[in-house]
């Protein structure tokens, strides 16, 4: 076998140097932490619209299971539930004929309403809340009465 040649022989001794200064380097370096604070923010709930839809038209005079329609459009990035019904001022589409005074509402409580996330809901109801009175005059055929309602619910 050949002996190295001095300029390699110094070549590999400057590498073995300098590998060892760096690995030494390395374990000279002192540790470090860091501590203090984040932050992370909630962001603020959307309303759900509940907005009136076309339903099947069942009401007539003395008539107490009418229902009531309508869709919920979800600006929220989670998904809601809705379980209770609040009624609220009802208006008739031709007063004069047909006061809104001939409609009655009740509350609703054990409802499971679902609207997904960032969405608006397909029609939904609620059954067997709306009452027509019994002495609602004729011109209350095919009279449209606009409810108002509060839902309560929470994220699903």
């Amino acid at each position: 076998m050949r002996n190295m040649s001095t300029p390699k022989k110094v070549v590999v001794s400057a590498v073995a140097v300098a590998v060892g200064l760096t690995i030494g380097a390395a374990i000279a370096l002192w540790s470090a932490q860091g501590s203090g604070s984040g932050s992370s923010q909630a962001l603020e709930a959307e309303t759900v619209t509940v907005t009136a839809a076309t339903g099947a038209a069942d009401l007539y005079p003395g008539f107490a299971d009418g229902d009531v329609f309508f869709t919920l459009d979800n600006d929220n990035p989670y998904p809601v539930t809705f379980t209770a019904m609040t009624p609220g001022t009802v208006a008739s589409s031709n007063e004069a004929v047909c006061p809104a005074s001939n409609v009655t509402v009740e509350g609703a409580t054990g409802l499971s309403l679902a609207v997904a996330a960032d969405s608006t809901s397909a029609t939904q109801s609620i059954a067997d809340v709306v009452t027509l009175a019994s002495e609602a005059p004729d011109g209350c055929q095919g009279v449209t009465f606009t409810i108002g309602l509060t839902l309560t619910g929470s994220q699903a």
